[in-house]
């Protein structure tokens, strides 16, 4: 098991330094981050291009796009197994990467790479699926409730469930395990850990909008191009005239690949400002 002690993130947080560090942290291994992600980014979304998922975003209809989800559900299932198999791969080995490297700035990074898919890859993926089934009931569960009470739902287990990726890392523990370890560890210090959990999302809408604006600007300029030379005003909202092909698929991944990482250090921030929490108040019980 590793030595968490020896990590640099084995400190007192409070809610802004965790943020400041996800930043820091992210700028400093930012290379290795991003090319991974991409790699993993372009796998899912080449996987969805070639399933035809991109057919979906054009459809305006909502009877249209019920009926093409229907016919295409064996699609969707492929796509979604898909997913979580790359996306837990890849976040078993940022998360591990994370760890690793500053415990041992020396280690081999096709190490942990090899490590990281043997070893953590199918307990990331179960767990994954585990955590989407609990948001879902959980979601569903508060609809029945209250209007409110989903959101709330929603934020309190992203909030709990949020360090489970590192639990199986560093503690190497099961999926099943996994979910049972997260609520106690969130409960060592909720109200923080919500806090973090709260700004970082803020954090990521105002990153969303900063790169949906950058996104936005080929369409702007295509847009306008249309406009002088088409004479009809409905042609100019037509998705076909925008159609980029292939070029989706990398500019997706790239989207993908700034952001994946900020997830992934968020769940090794916050375990380790819970688990000296943690220590602290046992070793203060003691």
């Amino acid at each position: 098991m590793i030595d968490i002690k020896q990590h640099s993130l084995y400190k007192p947080m409070e809610v802004d330094s965790v943020l400041s560090n996800i930043f820091n942290i992210y700028f400093k291994k930012f290379g290795v981050l991003f090319i991974y992600s991409f790699v993993a980014a372009f796998i899912i979304q080449m996987t969805f291009y070639k399933i035809g998922f991109l057919e979906l975003t054009r459809l305006t209809d909502p009877e249209d796009l019920i009926k093409m989800i229907f016919e295409m559900r064996k699609e969707i299932l492929i796509g979604s197994i898909i997913y979580f198999m790359i996306y837990g791969s890849l976040i078993s080995f940022l998360v591990n990467y994370l760890i690793k490297s500053d415990i041992d700035p020396k280690i081999h990074i096709g190490d942990i790479l090899g490590e990281s898919v043997r070893k953590y890859s199918i307990h990331m993926i179960f767990f994954l699926i585990l955590s989407v089934l609990i948001l879902v009931v959980g979601i569903f569960i508060g609809v029945i409730a209250l209007i409110i009470g989903s959101f709330l739902a929603m934020i309190y287990l992203g909030t709990v469930l949020t360090t489970g990726g590192t639990i199986i890392v560093v503690e190497e523990k099961n999926a099943i395990d996994v979910i049972g370890r997260t609520f106690i560890l969130a409960h060592k210090d909720f109200w923080s850990a919500l806090g973090s959990v709260v700004l970082f999302v803020l954090m990521m809408l105002l990153i969303s909008i900063v790169i949906s604006a950058i996104i936005a600007i080929p369409f702007a300029i295509m847009f306008f191009d249309n406009w002088h030379e088409t004479g009809s005003i409905r042609d100019l909202f037509d998705t076909q005239i925008y159609d980029i092909g292939i070029w989706s698929v990398v500019l997706n991944s790239l989207v993908s690949a700034v952001t994946y990482p900020l997830y992934a250090i968020l769940s090794v921030v916050l375990y380790f400002k819970l688990k000296y929490t943690e220590d602290q108040k046992t070793f203060s019980v003691q």
